[in-house]
Protein backbone atom coordinates (compact mmCIF):
# COMPACT_ATOMS: atom_id res chain seq x y z
CA UNK A 1 0.00 0.00 0.00
CA UNK A 2 3.02 2.30 0.15
CA UNK A 3 2.47 3.39 -3.45
CA UNK A 4 -0.96 4.77 -2.56
CA UNK A 5 -1.60 8.20 -1.13
CA UNK A 6 -4.19 9.02 1.50
CA UNK A 7 -6.29 10.86 -1.10
CA UNK A 8 -6.57 7.62 -3.11
CA UNK A 9 -8.31 5.80 -0.25
CA UNK A 10 -9.95 8.43 1.98
CA UNK A 11 -13.66 9.09 2.14
CA UNK A 12 -14.35 12.48 0.58
CA UNK A 13 -16.55 14.85 2.49
CA UNK A 14 -16.82 15.21 6.23
CA UNK A 15 -19.91 14.92 8.41
CA UNK A 16 -19.59 17.54 11.14
CA UNK A 17 -21.46 19.21 13.96
CA UNK A 18 -21.05 22.47 15.80
CA UNK A 19 -19.45 22.59 19.24
CA UNK A 20 -22.64 23.97 20.80
CA UNK A 21 -24.91 21.45 19.10
CA UNK A 22 -27.04 19.25 21.39
CA UNK A 23 -25.73 15.70 21.80
CA UNK A 24 -29.20 14.38 20.91
CA UNK A 25 -28.76 15.89 17.43
CA UNK A 26 -25.25 14.45 17.15
CA UNK A 27 -26.57 10.96 17.92
CA UNK A 28 -29.28 11.37 15.29
CA UNK A 29 -26.71 12.44 12.69
CA UNK A 30 -24.52 9.41 13.41
CA UNK A 31 -27.53 7.18 12.86
CA UNK A 32 -28.73 9.07 9.79
CA UNK A 33 -25.38 8.82 8.00
CA UNK A 34 -24.49 5.37 9.43
CA UNK A 35 -21.12 6.62 10.67
CA UNK A 36 -19.10 5.84 13.80
CA UNK A 37 -17.83 9.34 14.59
CA UNK A 38 -18.38 12.99 13.79
CA UNK A 39 -15.96 15.91 13.85
CA UNK A 40 -16.84 18.90 16.01
CA UNK A 41 -16.22 22.35 14.52
CA UNK A 42 -16.01 25.73 16.14
CA UNK A 43 -17.86 28.58 14.46
CA UNK A 44 -14.83 29.48 12.34
CA UNK A 45 -14.97 25.99 10.80
CA UNK A 46 -11.88 24.66 12.59
CA UNK A 47 -12.04 21.10 13.88
CA UNK A 48 -11.70 21.15 17.64
CA UNK A 49 -12.80 17.64 18.56
CA UNK A 50 -14.35 14.37 17.56
CA UNK A 51 -17.28 12.44 19.00
CA UNK A 52 -17.18 8.69 18.55
CA UNK A 53 -19.73 6.07 19.47
CA UNK A 54 -17.60 5.45 22.55
CA UNK A 55 -17.94 9.09 23.62
CA UNK A 56 -21.72 8.85 23.23
CA UNK A 57 -21.86 5.60 25.20
CA UNK A 58 -19.75 7.15 27.98
CA UNK A 59 -22.13 10.13 28.16
CA UNK A 60 -25.10 7.77 28.27
CA UNK A 61 -23.85 5.75 31.25
CA UNK A 62 -22.90 8.93 33.13
CA UNK A 63 -26.52 10.05 32.82
CA UNK A 64 -28.15 13.22 31.60
CA UNK A 65 -26.59 12.91 28.16
CA UNK A 66 -29.63 14.56 26.55
CA UNK A 67 -28.72 17.84 28.27
CA UNK A 68 -25.13 18.06 26.95
CA UNK A 69 -23.62 19.77 23.95
CA UNK A 70 -21.03 18.34 21.59
CA UNK A 71 -18.11 20.21 23.14
CA UNK A 72 -18.93 18.76 26.57
CA UNK A 73 -18.50 15.12 25.51
CA UNK A 74 -16.07 15.32 22.58
CA UNK A 75 -12.53 14.03 22.58
CA UNK A 76 -10.57 17.25 22.03
CA UNK A 77 -7.59 15.82 20.17
CA UNK A 78 -8.08 15.85 16.39
CA UNK A 79 -5.24 14.49 14.31
CA UNK A 80 -5.15 16.07 10.87
CA UNK A 81 -3.09 15.22 7.81
CA UNK A 82 -2.86 16.13 4.16
CA UNK A 83 -4.22 13.83 1.48
CA UNK A 84 -0.82 13.94 -0.23
CA UNK A 85 1.06 11.75 2.25
CA UNK A 86 1.69 8.04 1.64
CA UNK A 87 -1.02 5.76 2.98
CA UNK A 88 1.40 3.61 4.97
CA UNK A 89 2.59 6.73 6.84
CA UNK A 90 -1.01 7.58 7.74
CA UNK A 91 -1.65 4.02 8.92
CA UNK A 92 1.43 4.10 11.14
CA UNK A 93 0.27 7.42 12.61
CA UNK A 94 -3.11 5.89 13.46
CA UNK A 95 -1.42 2.89 15.07
CA UNK A 96 1.03 5.04 17.04
CA UNK A 97 -1.73 7.33 18.35
CA UNK A 98 -4.25 4.49 18.92
CA UNK A 99 -6.94 6.24 16.87
CA UNK A 100 -9.46 4.95 14.33
CA UNK A 101 -9.69 7.94 12.00
CA UNK A 102 -7.77 10.90 10.66
CA UNK A 103 -9.24 14.17 9.46
CA UNK A 104 -7.92 15.08 6.03
CA UNK A 105 -7.44 18.81 5.52
CA UNK A 106 -6.42 20.86 2.54
CA UNK A 107 -3.84 23.60 2.47
CA UNK A 108 -3.59 26.41 -0.02
CA UNK A 109 -6.03 29.30 0.04
CA UNK A 110 -8.21 27.71 2.73
CA UNK A 111 -5.76 26.01 5.08
CA UNK A 112 -7.01 23.35 7.46
CA UNK A 113 -10.38 23.08 5.73
CA UNK A 114 -11.70 19.53 6.30
CA UNK A 115 -12.06 17.68 2.99
CA UNK A 116 -12.20 14.03 3.97
CA UNK A 117 -11.70 11.27 6.49
CA UNK A 118 -9.43 8.25 6.50
CA UNK A 119 -10.72 5.53 8.81
CA UNK A 120 -9.58 2.04 9.62
CA UNK A 121 -12.64 0.86 7.68
CA UNK A 122 -11.30 2.61 4.56
CA UNK A 123 -7.96 0.89 5.02
CA UNK A 124 -9.50 -2.57 5.48
CA UNK A 125 -11.67 -2.00 2.39
CA UNK A 126 -8.54 -1.08 0.39
CA UNK A 127 -6.77 -4.19 1.66
CA UNK A 128 -9.68 -6.36 0.54
CA UNK A 129 -9.64 -4.74 -2.92
CA UNK A 130 -5.92 -5.41 -3.23
CA UNK A 131 -6.49 -9.10 -2.55
CA UNK A 132 -9.20 -9.27 -5.21
CA UNK A 133 -6.98 -7.72 -7.90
Amino acid sequence: MSYKLVRDVMHRGVITCWADEPVVDVARRLREYAINAIFVLDHSGRAEGVISQTDLARAFVQGGWEDHTADEIMTPEVVTISGDIPLDVAIQLMLDKHIHRLLIVQGGLTPNRPVGVLSLSDIVREMACMVEE
